[in-house]
């Protein structure tokens, strides 16, 4: 069996919070908290770690884009913005703040499971993509400072640069340490003692 899917709720309208309280719990989701706020949909997202948040776009204090911003950016997790709403302005604010469903109220029962599937699958994807970059980003940085290291091996010792390579690769060996490491030492001891 799968585990159960935590959900933070963050609705101002006590009646709107308790029907889908009731229509998840009902479905097999685990509602771990609920917000009235922007404010406190975001603090409770740090202090509870959802799996997934349910955010109402209009609220007091801060509304559902804000907050889903804040959540993205301190402490990242699926949201989906519930709202009354569905003219052009609100979905461009709810697709810029970086929810990845939509829901208009009043919400029937049957279209929250797809919604939360979507939402998860689609963070999930987003983190890996996100991941993907970061590694990406730094193999470049390891292979301009590979690069810029050979090239001061090579006028140094008058090496060739199958050499200066091998050098780097035996020294990172010796060292026990990437070649990225060992090239920024050789970089900065380059800078230190000047052409």
């Amino acid at each position: 069996m799968s585990p159960t899917i935590r959900i933070l709720i963050a609705e101002d309208n006590d009646l709107v919070l308790l029907t889908l309280e009731e229509q998840l719990r009902g479905l097999g989701y685990d509602v771990v908290g609920m917000a009235h706020s922007g404010a406190e949909a975001v603090y409770l997202t740090a202090r509870l770690c959802p799996d997934l948040v349910i955010m109402d776009f209009r609220m007091p204090e801060m509304d559902g884009a804000e907050a889903t911003i804040r959540i993205q950016k301190h402490a990242p997790v699926p949201v989906i913005m519930l709202t009354a709403y569905a003219d052009n302005e609100t979905i461009r604010k709810v697709r810029e703040a970086g929810a990845l469903g939509y829901l208009v109220k009043p919400v029937s029962e049957n279209e929250l499971p797809p919604a939360i599937n979507i939402a998860l699958a689609r963070f999930k994807e987003l983190q890996e993509l996100r991941t993907k970059v970061t590694e990406l980003e730094d193999s470049l940085e390891a292979r301009k400072l590979i690069e810029r290291a050979k090239g001061i091996l090579m006028r140094r010792l008058r090496m060739s640069e199958h050499d200066a390579y091998e050098r780097l690769r035996q020294r990172a060996r010796d060292k026990r340490t990437r070649m990225k490491d060992i090239a920024r030492a050789i970089i900065e001891a380059e800078e230190l003692f000047g052409s």
